[in-house]
């Protein structure tokens, strides 16, 4: 008898085992004793040092911040002098740069050496602020930079191929933001081809905000 309820057991536990969702993402050896005590439950001292530890955050974020719209002025200064006004013209008259789909891929070839969305991005509109491209080649080679973010997150999961589990969730992960990023371009690239709705957005909000800039952009 006590063997058939060791055997009983072992049964109904394996058949529990078999119901775990692999899905499931709660890690049950997460230690959170280091994530800190409770607010209520800090002494004084504790209390300061959280307080100065946030501000020191907080003003770390936008120091960072303003060394980035620094570093994109700087940026656009570096175009302005080693392109200069031909190096605008050339762009501008370029049949091959106006095409969207060319302007696509220049995109995803770019992000896809420099491995960052933001960097790539980042030269575009400096180069539009230099007055080297318009805004119209330059939509198309940000829809081109988000193609291109997708195969980071792609390199990402398969550093989890190692795990199975692990690797299924990283790998979907990646495929929803791989599809959300495509069905934008899908969708966006051929209206903005056909009726330029973004374009003609940007130039309606720079020329309320700068009047003056508004030839420049259209």
């Amino acid at each position: 008898t006590l063997l058939y309820t060791i055997k009983f057991e072992l049964s109904s536990m394996e058949h529990v085992a078999r119901q775990v969702d692999e899905w499931d993402v709660i890690n049950e050896v997460l230690d959170t004793e280091d994530l800190g005590k409770p607010w209520a439950e800090k002494t004084t001292k504790g209390r300061i040092i959280k307080v100065l530890w946030l501000i020191v955050k907080f003003i770390t974020v936008l120091a960072s911040l303003y060394m980035f719209i620094c570093s994109l002025s700087f940026l656009s200064s570096a175009f302005q002098l080693l392109g200069g006004k031909s190096a605008g013209e050339v762009f501008a008259k370029s049949s091959i740069l106006n095409n969207p789909i060319i302007g696509l891929m220049i995109g995803v070839l770019v992000t896809v050496l420099v491995q960052s969305s933001s960097t790539s991005t980042s030269i575009i509109v400096a180069m539009v602020s230099a007055g080297i491209i318009t805004i119209r080649p330059a939509i198309s080679m940000i829809m081109g930079a988000n193609i291109g973010t997708t195969v980071t997150n792609t390199i990402v999961s398969l550093g989890q191929s190692m795990d199975r589990k692990m690797f299924r969730r990283a790998f979907a992960g990646a495929t929803v933001h791989d599809c959300f990023n495509w069905l934008c371009v899908v969708i966006f690239l051929p209206l903005e081809a056909l009726l330029h709705p973004l374009e003609k957005i940007s130039a309606a909000i720079t020329s309320i905000l700068h009047p003056s800039r508004q030839c420049h952009l259209i």
